[in-house]
C-alpha cells in the first residue's frame, strides 16, 4: 500500500545491490594506486612481471598509480589493463 516490500523482497533488493558493487569496485582503472589494483585481482602481477614491472616489490607502488607506473617504464596504461582483462576473461 505504501511501496513498502515483503522482508524477502528488500533482502533480494539488498544483496542484488551489494553483488553490483562489490563488481564496481573490483574494476581496475589506471588512476588506482598500484598495490591497491594488485590487492585487487592478483592477475595483475604476472601481466606486469612480463612487461619488466616488478611493482609489487617497488616501495614506489605504495604512492603511485598505475598510470604512472606504466609511465615510468615506458608502456600504454591502457595496454595494461587490457591484458589484464583478457587475463580475466579467460579465467
Amino acid at each position: 500500500m505504501f511501496g513498502f516490500g515483503k522482508k524477502e523482497d528488500a533482502a533480494a533488493v539488498d544483496k542484488e545491490k551489494s553483488t553490483a558493487e562489490a563488481t564496481e569496485e573490483t574494476v581496475i582503472t589506471k588512476d588506482m594506486l598500484v598495490t591497491d589494483a594488485l590487492m585487487l585481482n592478483p592477475n595483475l602481477a604476472p601481466v606486469l612481471m612480463q612487461a619488466g614491472m616488478y611493482c609489487f616489490s617497488c616501495p614506489a607502488s605504495m604512492g603511485e598509480t598505475l598510470e604512472e607506473a606504466a609511465m615510468v617504464h615506458g608502456f600504454d596504461v591502457d595496454d595494461i589493463l587490457e591484458a589484464v582483462n583478457k587475463l580475466e576473461k579467460e579465467a
